[in-house]
C-alpha cells in the first residue's frame, strides 16, 4: 500500500480510506493509494511552506539545479523499474513506458540545468517607462496528473516549478 508522503515521512490519509489501483490489462487489483481529503492536502500545503520558507528558499539556484540533477540520475538509475510501474498502472506497452521514464528523466535534466539561467525581457511600452521581468517564486504549487502520462507530466510540471522556484532567488 502507498502512503502519501507529507513532511519527509510516509502517512496514511486522514480518513483512513485508500483506492484500489487497478491494471487495465486484467481488471486485478494490483496495489492501493491513500484516498487524501482536504485534510492530507492542507497538511502537504503547510509542510511544503513551513520547508520552503525555512530552507529552500536559502538554497541557491546552482545549488537547486545540482540536486535536480541527482534526481535526474537516480530516477535514470531505475528507469527500467519505473517503466514496468507505468505500464501496468496506465496499460501502456512497455516500449512506450520506458519511453515515458527516459523523457521524465530528461525533463529533470532540461530543468536542472536551467535553474540559474536567469532570463528577462524589458519590454518596449511608452516613452519614460521601463517594463521589464521581475522573477519572485510562487510558493507551494499544486499538480493535477492525469493517469495516461504521469510520469511525462510530472516531469513537465514539478521540474518547471521546481525550475521556477530556483530562478526567483
Amino acid at each position: 500500500m502507498q502512503l502519501n508522503y507529507i513532511a519527509n515521512a510516509d502517512v496514511p490519509s486522514s480518513s483512513g480510506r485508500t483506492l484500489p489501483v487497478i491494471d487495465p490489462s486484467d481488471g486485478q487489483t494490483f496495489d492501493e493509494i491513500q484516498r487524501s481529503n482536504a485534510a492530507d492536502i492542507d497538511s502537504a500545503v503547510r509542510a511544503a511552506r513551513d520547508c520552503f520558507e525555512g530552507v529552500w528558499h536559502k538554497v541557491s539556484a546552482a545549488d537547486r539545479g545540482r540536486l535536480l540533477y541527482k534526481l535526474s540520475q537516480k530516477i535514470a538509475e531505475h528507469v527500467d523499474e519505473l517503466a514496468l510501474i507505468e505500464q501496468r498502472d496506465c496499460g501502456k506497452p512497455v516500449k512506450q513506458a520506458r519511453a515515458d521514464a527516459v523523457a521524465l528523466v530528461r525533463y529533470f535534466e532540461f530543468y536542472a540545468g536551467a535553474c540559474d539561467k536567469l532570463h528577462g525581457e524589458t519590454i518596449p511600452y511608452q516613452d519614460g517607462y521601463s517594463v521589464f521581468t521581475w522573477r519572485e517564486p510562487h510558493g507551494v504549487t499544486g499538480h493535477i496528473i492525469p493517469w495516461n502520462y504521469p510520469m511525462q507530466i510530472f516531469g513537465r510540471s514539478v521540474g518547471g516549478a521546481w525550475r521556477r522556484a530556483t530562478c526567483a532567488w
